[in-house]
């Protein structure tokens, strides 16, 4: 879920496959395509360049490549630190939200680059956005459980002020998503508050992360803010004293536990009447056999 706004297209990664730093290539001319996505946190910045190639029809991630991400005003240009990309193509960085070079309107260039080599092109992909930062309050007023949310920016002094009239997001982190739980208007002075609602399940303590998001704004990209409540229904795990028997179950019923019983029994009952017919039959061979 990061801001997306890149010079290069989206890599398209079809069954995961990807291309090694030293494939080798043929006559077919190799595009590289760059991707950046950005997302800024209470104290951070992660940046996170997609590299891939475009051969033919195939496009492919580009794994074990050194992309290198800076940071600029126009003027300054502060090397944030370089990455080799994984086998999705994907090279993190994370930095430090403040001390970044910003313009006189606090923005910031954000840029991504593919130095290239041999056998695949440079490429190139960068974008402005505004840190900004989200911070979550918790508290009870008349039995209601309130969550309080502000967003502030920085000015040209370095002073944090208000962000208004933006919408936040707020989310739980579920098994494989977020599950949205609602969403705050922030008024003039950045702050927005709504009720929290109840019945979400937690940890055994009733623990519950809480995200707060702007998504998507022209001006400040993705902005997250976290923080973690007791205010879950607390998970149980229930460990019956006598499971109840189906088929489903690791005890199986009783009916299938008697027939099986009966259907051994049966089998072997017909194992033993066939040894005891040998025996029988090999000792009144022995009696009948002539003494001469």
């Amino acid at each position: 879920m990061f801001f997306l706004l890149a010079l290069g297209s989206l890599v398209i990664q079809p069954e995961r496959s990807f291309a090694e730093g030293n494939t080798d290539s043929t006559s077919t001319a190799v595009e590289s395509k760059l991707a950046l996505n950005y997302l800024c946190g209470a104290d951070t910045v992660t940046l996170t360049a997609t590299l891939g190639i475009k051969k033919g029809d195939a496009t492919l991630a580009l794994k074990n490549a050194w992309v290198e991400l800076t940071a600029s005003n126009g003027t300054i240009c502060k090397l944030l630190g370089k990455a080799k990309t994984d086998q999705e193509g994907n090279a993190v960085i994370k930095a430090a939200s403040s001390g970044l070079p910003a313009d006189k309107d606090g923005m910031v260039a954000f840029s991504a680059k593919f130095a290239g080599n041999a056998k695949y092109p440079a490429a190139e992909a960068s974008f402005k956005a505004k840190p900004a930062k989200i911070r979550l309050f918790f508290s009870i007023e008349d039995s209601l459980r309130i969550l309080k949310v502000t967003a502030t920016e920085k000015n040209e002094k370095g002073e944090e002020i208000a962000i208004p009239k933006e919408k936040v997001l707020i989310y739980i982190p579920r098994l494989f998503s977020l599950l949205k739980i609602g969403e705050i208007a922030l008024d003039e002075q950045g702050t927005g508050t709504m009720e929290f609602p109840k019945e979400i399940v937690g940890d055994t303590l009733g623990n519950l992360m809480v995200v707060a998001k702007i998504e998507e704004n022209d001006k400040f990209g993705f902005v997250q803010g976290q923080n973690i409540i007791n205010w879950g229904v607390h998970k149980q795990y229930y460990k019956a004293e006598v499971p109840s028997r189906e088929l489903w179950t690791p005890i199986a019923p009783l009916w299938m536990i008697i027939t099986l019983i009966v259907m051994l029994a049966g089998v072997w009952a017909h194992y033993i009447y066939a040894v005891y017919e040998l025996v029988m039959i090999r000792r009144l061979s022995k009696k009948d056999k002539p003494l001469f």
